[in-house]
Order: structure tokens, then sequence, then C-alpha cells
């Protein structure tokens, strides 16, 4: 199976790193068009308690594929499928996998109606002609497909630029909001504005959920560190610093977008112009350029990385409808098959035309994926609390070995118990002591696996449940298709463990364990004895099993 990184032979690790690509994927597109929008509708309060929901979410996310990282080791490949498929299995594994490439395929139709539609308002305010921008969005597509296919490992290596330029129509707006003059709604920071903004007023058919389903793509870039994980030569302190780094600077820019806006802009204007903080920028080409280059980047990137990742699991035969997308070209294996489908699938997604509705059906898939990779490192953390070695036992009581417990601690072995190398292995070079594995809390992703489950159907319950049946159906196809498939690393069962806590609520068990440990050994002899006769067949052969006739011992 072909590496499921955003770049391969290392290109992304050298040029740019975790921190870089992560931003590129996590900031743009959507905040430069949303976020007044979004200022207009929700008031500043709720918009910061919206960005709030959504970096809780995503740095849940992070700590939980972190933490997944530093405990599956000999796992260079693969991105969230492999986790996934570590922890859960291949028949789980290739299901999130296949919904993971969903969401990647659909965040490609949202950037480029993004894309297009800044370049359609740009010149018409209010287009009559909706089929330009999904024309557009469409050409878009197939031109980037081919720079995808042939052109993308010579662009990656200007990352570094690229996420300058970004920077650069973030400051173009910040002094723009500075000297606004106070025309055509344009205030400047002015006190007025601020506390007219201060507060929801919600347009017709519009909610907090509804506005939260449109902001929340802006986190879909988050995995884009741990497809990297092939690609880097200490992946844990890498990936970790960051996308935590990246995840704490995007949440920063957030937050001023939201302030700058609701301070300068009325809400009249915020609502009514999806292209306000380009018109407030002090240099608006700079501005725009740099929202073209945060959408192209963000296509090329799903671009890149989704058809790998579906080409990753063709490959391992867990669907084998999907068999044919496992065929690559040339010397690297380029998913040549799997890149045209995933472009032919994302041009049907362009055809829906309208940013405010792709955004929330982007988020169903995503949102998935992030509550399995919490679940899982929930999951995989309970297994090794399950997974205790005698040794444990003995020392919590202070009980000096005897020759019959140095016996049971001998045939009790670290092969008895194969998950207690996946935490204990000191040459994996996962484990390092590093600052962020303070971080790393089962019940803080158990958490984020059910705040990601309850948004799915905030934010809209018919795409969830759409989503969800597809996830089941997919599902059990692989269980049909695949059954012998080697399961998964976790053996916890969360039906078993909310039985027994719900049952210690009602039952509480007694405060102290009741365990008995032999302090001495008993006074007993031992002879072995043979239980069966001899055999006049096979007398004279030698006795391999070293059997012997004994007398049996009476009691």
């Amino acid at each position: 199976c072909v590496d499921t990184t955003a770049l391969s032979s290392g290109i992304n690790a050298e040029y740019g790193g975790v921190f870089t690509s992560c931003m590129l994927n996590i900031f743009g597109l959507v905040v430069f068009l949303r976020a007044g929008w979004m200022v207009g509708n929700a008031g500043l309060l709720l918009s910061c308690l919206i960005i709030v929901f959504t970096l809780f979410v995503g740095l849940c996310t992070v700590i939980a594929s972190n933490g997944l990282i530093a405990r599956c080791k000999e796992l260079s490949r693969g991105g969230i499928y492999g986790i996934i498929t570590y922890v859960f299995g291949a028949k789980v594994g290739a299901t999130v996998g296949i919904m993971y490439v969903l969401g990647q395929t659909i965040c490609i139709a949202l950037y480029v109606t993004g894309f297009a539609e800044a370049i359609v308002l740009k010149f018409d305010p209010n287009p009559a002609n909706h089929w330009l921008l999904r024309g557009i969005g469409i050409v878009t597509v197939l031109l980037l497909t081919v720079i995808a296919l042939f052109g993308v490992k010579y662009l990656v290596r200007l990352q570094l630029v690229l996420l300058a330029i970004l920077l650069l129509a973030v400051l173009d707006f910040v002094i723009g909001c500075s000297i606004a003059d106070g025309t055509s709604g344009m205030t400047g920071f002015n006190s007025t504005s601020l506390h007219d903004n201060l507060y929801p007023g919600f347009a017709e058919k519009q909610s907090f959920f509804t506005v939260l389903g449109v902001f929340f793509p802006t986190c879909t870039g988050l995995m884009a560190g741990v497809n990297m994980q092939g690609d880097l030569k200490n992946p844990l302190n890498n990936i970790s610093t960051g996308s935590l780094a990246s995840l704490a600077f995007s949440g920063f820019l957030y937050y001023m977008f939201v302030l700058l806006l609701a301070c300068s802009v009325q809400r009249e204007l915020l609502l009514s112009d999806y292209m306000i903080a380009s018109e407030i920028s002090w240099i608006s080409w700079m501005f725009l350029i740099g929202l073209y280059i945060a959408s192209l980047s963000s296509i090329l990137g799903s671009l890149y990385g989704a058809p790998r990742v579906f080409q990753c699991i063709a490959l391992d035969n867990i669907i084998p409808i999907i068999g044919v997308f496992g065929k690559g070209r040339g010397a690297n294996n380029e998913p040549v098959i799997a890149t045209i489908t995933v472009s032919l699938v994302s041009c049907c997604f362009v055809l829906v035309g309208h940013l405010n509705i792709l955004a929330p059906i982007t988020a169903m898939p995503f949102l998935l994926t992030y509550a399995a990779v919490n679940y899982a490192y929930f999951s995989l953390a309970m297994t090794e609390e399950r997974t205790i070695k005698p040794e444990s036992i003995l020392d919590q009581y202070n009980s000096e070995s005897t020759p019959i417990m140095k016996d049971a601690e001998q045939n009790m072995s670290s092969e008895s118990y194969p998950l207690l190398d996946v935490y204990t292995d000191e040459n994996s070079g996962m484990r390092g002591g590093y600052w962020h594995e303070q971080l790393q809390s089962k019940w803080l992703t158990f958490v984020g696996a059910l705040l990601s489950g309850v948004m799915m159907f905030m934010i809209h319950w018919l795409f969830a449940v759409l989503t969800i049946g597809l996830a089941t159906l997919i599902y059990f196809y692989t269980r049909t298709t695949s059954p012998g498939t080697k399961p998964g690393a976790s053996s916890f069962v969360l039906s078993k463990w909310l039985y027994h806590v719900i049952r210690s609520v009602i039952h509480p068990l007694p405060a102290e364990e009741k365990i008995v440990i032999a302090t001495d050994t008993p006074d007993v002899s031992y002879k072995t004895m043979q239980l069966t006769d001899e055999n006049t067949d096979y007398q004279e052969r030698e006795k391999v099993h070293q059997s012997v006739i004994s007398e049996q011992i009476e009691t």
C-alpha cells in the first residue's frame, strides 16, 4: 500500500512541515468569505462561542490522534485509515476511511465553490446567472486535477511562500479595518458598531446551529499532519507540536477576524455582503490574492491526499468492489483512477452551487471521522487500563514474591498480554516524554466524541442520518465481503462498560477489594501420575513427553 501522506518522499516534511500544511488547510476561504456573515447573524458573543465549539472538537481530535500515534507502534502509513484499522480492525477502518475520503471530496467542491464565488461577486455583487459560478467551479476542478496528477510536487515546495502571502492578506485586512473612513457602512473601530453587533440578529431560516454548520469546515484540515506520518523522522513530536500550534494560531486569527468585523462594519452590511472582508481591506487585490491562494492550496491538498487514502483502502482489498481504484501509474504508483474519480464526484457536488449549503454537508463526514478518532483513543486507553500485568497486583499489596508467585509471573509474561507492548515498547521511538503528552486524556476525547456526534444532529439532522446510514451500509458490506479480517487492538466494549457503570451506581460494590494472596508456600508434596495405560504398540518408541508411572498420593 502506498503512503497516504500529503506529499511523497519527504517533500512536505522538508519544505513545509506540519504547521505550514495545517495552516494552509485550516485557515482560509470560509473565514475570508463567511466571518462577517457569521457575526451579522450570531453577533460577536455567539460567534465566539461557535469558534469555541469548533476549536474544542479540533483540540480533542488532535489530542486523540497524537495519543493514537504514540500507542500504535510500527504504523507509518495510512493516516486516519491506518490508525482506525489498528484500533478497531480493518472493517471499521475501511468504513471510517471511506467517509474521510468522502469528506475530502465534498471539501474540494466547497473550496471550489468559494473560489468561484469570490471571482463572480468581485465583478457582480448580485449575479443573476448562478450557472456561471458552477461553470467556473467545474473548470477549476478539472484544471487542478491535471496539476494534482502531474505537477503538484513542484507547487508544494512553495508552501512557505503561500503561507506568507496568506498572512500578508490578513495584515492587509487588519490595516483596512483600522483606517476605514466610515462610508458605506464601514465605520472603522467604533464602539457603536461593536454594541450593535454584540448580540445575535439571525436572518430568516438561520440559527446558531446553521451558522455553526457553515463555519465548522474551517476545522477540516486538522488531519493534514497525521497524513504526513510516514514522512517524518519523529512523527509524535512533529505532528503534535505542529498541529497544536496551527490550531492555536488559527484560533487567534478567527477571534481577531470576528472582533475586527464586529467593531468596524454595520450589521446590515455584514449580512448582505459576503465580500465585506475584501472591501474593507487596505489593498483589496492583495486580500483577494490571499483568498485565492487559500482556496487553491486547500483544493490541491485534498486532490492529492484523498485519492491516496482511497487507493490504500482499495489495495488492502477490504472492499472488493473498489479494487480497481488501487491501480496506479509509474514508479510511485500514482493513483490516477482514484484521482479522476474524486475529481468527478467533486464536480457533482459543485452543482449544488452555494457555499452555505455545501458547508454543513461537508461537516458531516468530518464530524463522523473526528468522533471515530476520539472514541478510538478512549477505547484504546480503556483497554490499556484493563490489561494489567500480575506484578502490578502483587506490588499493590506489598507482598513478597514466593516461589509460586514467581512461577505465576513467569508464566503470565507479556506474550499473554500483547497490547502491553503497544504502550511500553521503548524501542519504537514513539515515546519521548514530550510536553504535549500531558494533554492526553481519555475523558477529554470521550467528550470530544460525544460532542462530535451531537453536533452532527444539531447542525442538520437529515444530513446526519444519511451520513451515519451510509457508513452503516459500508460497514455491513465489509462484514459480508471480508469476514476474516484481523481484529483491532482494542478489546473495550462500550455497552458492557456502561452496563457496569450503571450497575455500580444502583448496586455499589464494597469499597475494598477482597483479594487473598498466600504469604507462605503450602507444605504439600507433589508427584506426577500417568492417567492412561501404556500402549504396547508404542512401547519401543522413546517417551518424548517423559511420562512416568507413579503411585497415587493418598490424601
